[in-house]
């Protein structure tokens, strides 16, 4: 076969199969385009000087782009395959060699990848400019313009690679296929699976037992380690048991409703007869939609939340606009001058003492240890670890504006384990009376810790004589304790006053809240950035899915269709039936995925104590938010796929 008479198959055939191929190159084009964005963000020098951070976010979405990219596309070319079987077995009995369908089928999907990498590389440049100012705002830096985002050659390249890539992964997929297969067996293929599904039993025990052992982590983990420990065995039991149970159940539940004498009403064995032909071919189907659409709701929302709280996090850590600590050795005898020099040393650093404002000033401790029940003793080899964060009540009465009082024997005690304080906690060999308060001591702690507040500062010092830090394999030494200043400058200049304690300061460490805000917003903004591009690829996916089984439902209905107005049934019935077995079928893995979200939402919250997220409706609130704009996006694809698979039947 010439050139020229295959490129008139391949007109005809793209021209024939347009409605197909459309979704397939803009998916495509879009998955590429992202690829493109990262890549260009990646090997931009504005963000690798002022943003290093955000590199990794990059190389993590690449990677996911490129496994998403690989799944969908192979996903594609199978669906294509089956719609055009009948196609490929015509070729095939007219004459056709195998190696002339290869021919027409690669170049085919040349021009189809032709398509796709204009898309990536114009829509990547374009929209990468806007990505790039809008990165920029994430993390707080407003001085980055579009000068300073140029195109890049190394982003092409890679671009170009990923696409030579999934082009020959794309024709070998199709030409295997075709390679070993005869046209009858071409033909079979389009008739296959029209027999009644069969009931799988052990597959839906297995389902719900996968099911129920997710939920169960999902619901009853406790603690940060704990929970990023069991998170993704959590998820993996949940997308087996999806995946099984959308085969095994629903073809069982549906087989039980024929047994009902109600069956026979015609609305009703139109309905269920359908569903259960329907269950069999695009079980898989509304699986991964449910799956994809789980992974959109949680990415975008957890991100958001993150991304959302940052003032908090910037208000734990640091509850004035400046902090400064003293590392020196501080013992029961000094621990009061060292407190008093350093605030003599702020103090003297303004140009007016009275300009200092909002101070408090503390004593901290941090332990790492060993817990046995509620005793806690130095760390051992292999024992279960624990933190204690420790600080005096005269510290946390300034911070809370609080007026508690404690004995020798009693502290104020609070974790961000999610479980019931003990009564009482022995420190070594001494116990002590646990008064449970709710105010977050822990800050942003990203472990399992207990905050602790003593009496005062002797107290202190009896508890790290009592419990020691472990160095090395056999040296112990004595906790640090910490003088701690906190306080807000009013009637100067923030930016002269810092330069100033820099530089006369040796032998403090100074902190900043905007110094915080600034390294927060990087890391935050870089979670939401790579969240948004993840959920963007995954609604890609869910809405490629949903498209193609609405076609592939459209294609096999037509028949079916004919054949029920042949038989004597009404359009009215008819379309009666059919929309009611759309909408099941549409909104079936919206219903799952959102049950799925609920149970996901309680380890979810557990592993956002790391961003001192530590109220359910600092993370509630955008969830709620996500999933109802989720809701209407799924609903104006259920409208724009809906009209495609009515023109199709009708």
């Amino acid at each position: 076969m010439n050139f020229a008479i295959a490129k008139k198959f391949v007109k005809k055939n793209l021209k024939a199969n347009r409605s197909l191929l459309i979704p397939f190159v803009i998916s495509s084009g879009i998955m590429l385009m992202l690829f493109n964005i990262m890549a260009s963000l990646l090997d931009n020098q504005y963000v690798r000087t002022r943003h290093e951070m955000l590199a990794v976010f990059m190389i993590l979405g690449l990677v996911v782009i490129a496994i998403l990219s690989v799944i969908f596309v192979l996903y594609s070319t199978n669906f294509l395959l089956k719609r055009r079987n009948k196609e490929f077995a015509l070729y095939g009995i007219l004459g056709l060699e195998k190696k002339h369908i290869r021919k027409i089928i690669s170049l085919e999907y040349l021009v189809l990848f032709t398509l796709i990498g204009l898309m990536a590389i114009i829509g990547g440049y374009v929209f990468g400019q806007l990505t790039f100012l809008g990165v920029n705002k994430l993390m707080g830096d407003v001085s980055g313009g579009l000068m300073d985002f140029p195109f890049s050659l190394t982003a092409l390249l890679m671009t170009m690679v990923a696409l030579v890539v999934l082009y020959i992964i794309t024709v070998a997929r199709s030409t295997v296929g075709i390679y070993l297969s005869t046209p009858a067996t071409l033909l079979q293929k389009g008739h296959s699976g029209e027999g009644e599904p069969k009931s799988r039993y052990i597959l839906m025990i297995i389902g719900f037992a996968s099911l129920a052992v997710g939920y169960f982590i999902a619901l009853t983990i406790k603690g940060i380690l704990t929970a990023i420990g069991y998170f993704f065995i959590a998820v993996g039991f949940v997308m087996l048991g999806t995946y099984l149970l959308y085969i095994s159940f629903s073809i069982i539940v549906l087989k039980a409703l024929k047994q009902r004498k109600s069956y026979y009403q015609p609305v009703h064995f139109l309905n269920i007869s359908g569903l259960l032909y329907r269950m069999k071919s695009n079980a898989v189907a509304l699986a991964s939609i449910t799956i994809l659409s789980t992974a959109v709701i949680v990415t975008v929302s957890t991100t958001a939340a993150i991304y959302g709280n940052i003032q908090t996090m910037a208000t734990n850590a640091y509850p004035r606009t400046y902090q400064a600590k003293y590392y020196g050795k501080v013992n029961a005898e000094n621990y009061k001058i060292a407190q008093e020099k350093m605030t003599k040393f702020i103090y003297n650093t303004a140009k007016d003492p009275k300009h200092i404002k909002n101070v408090y000033t503390a004593f901290n401790m941090s332990i790492y240890c060993q817990q046995n029940g509620n005793k806690f003793t130095s760390y051992q080899e292999g024992a279960h670890p624990c933190y204690l964060e420790v600080t005096e009540l005269n510290g946390y009465n300034q911070f809370y504006h609080q007026n508690a009082t404690l004995k020798d024997n009693e502290v104020l005690m609070n974790s961000n384990i999610k479980k019931k304080l003990p009564d009482t906690i022995i420190i070594k060999d001494k116990t002590y009376k646990v008064k449970p308060i709710s105010d977050n001591l822990l800050g942003e702690y990203g472990v399992d810790a207990y905050g602790l507040v003593v009496k005062d500062v002797d107290t202190m010092f009896a508890i790290s004589n009592d419990v020691k830090i472990r160095q090395g394999s056999d040296r112990y030494v004595n906790p640090r304790i910490v003088p701690e200043m906190n306080w807000d400058l009013k009637g100067e200049s923030n930016e002269a006053f810092y330069t100033k304690l820099k530089k006369n300061n040796h032998n403090y460490s100074v902190y900043t809240r905007q110094e915080y805000l600034k390294s927060v917003y990087e890391l935050n903004g870089g979670f939401l950035f790579l969240g948004i591009i993840i959920g963007i690829v995954f609604l890609t996916g869910t809405i490629l899915i949903t498209y193609y089984k609405q076609m592939s439902e459209g294609y096999e209905d037509r028949d079916k269709y004919q054949v029920m107005k042949k038989v004597g049934l009404s359009d009215r019935l008819i379309k009666k039936t059919s929309s009611s077995q759309v909408v099941w079928m549409f909104f079936a893995p919206l219903i799952v995925a959102s049950i799925h979200c609920l149970i996901a939402s309680k380890i979810i919250f557990e592993l956002l104590h790391m961003f001192a997220i530590t109220r359910y409706m600092q993370y509630g609130t955008y969830f709620i938010a996500v999933l109802v704009v989720f809701m209407v996006i799924y609903f104006i694809i259920f409208k724009l796929t809906s009209k495609a698979y009515y023109r199709i039947v009708q």
